[in-house]
């Protein structure tokens, strides 16, 4: 939720390199609001857990970006944690 305005979204994630944990999440927004107030997409780079830094209009546009940066590292640890832990079970049911 942002300005009171739930909006949906679209987020793709490319893993760029294992080596140095860098991944690029591009952010495609559904809701015209949003599109029209701000952009339509956001491209981020996330290195070692930490975002890159991208320029912003003003407040509410950094405002915005923290909060897709901070549920983009949610679903990351979220989605990462999950892997691994199944990864590591099937390992173990094969061993």
């Amino acid at each position: 939720m942002f300005e009171g305005i739930i909006f949906s979204s679209q987020v793709i994630v490319n893993l760029v390199s294992g080596s140095i944990n860098r991944y690029e999440f591009t952010i495609t927004f559904f809701t015209k609001f949003l599109i029209k107030k701000y952009r339509e997409c956001y491209f981020f780079v996330m290195e070692n857990s930490n975002f890159k830094r991208i320029y912003t209009m003003d407040e509410k546009e950094d405002e915005l970006v923290r909060i897709l940066q901070d549920a983009v590292r949610e679903l990351y640890n979220s989605v990462t944690q999950k892997f691994f832990v199944s990864e590591e079970i099937s390992i173990e049911k094969i061993s």
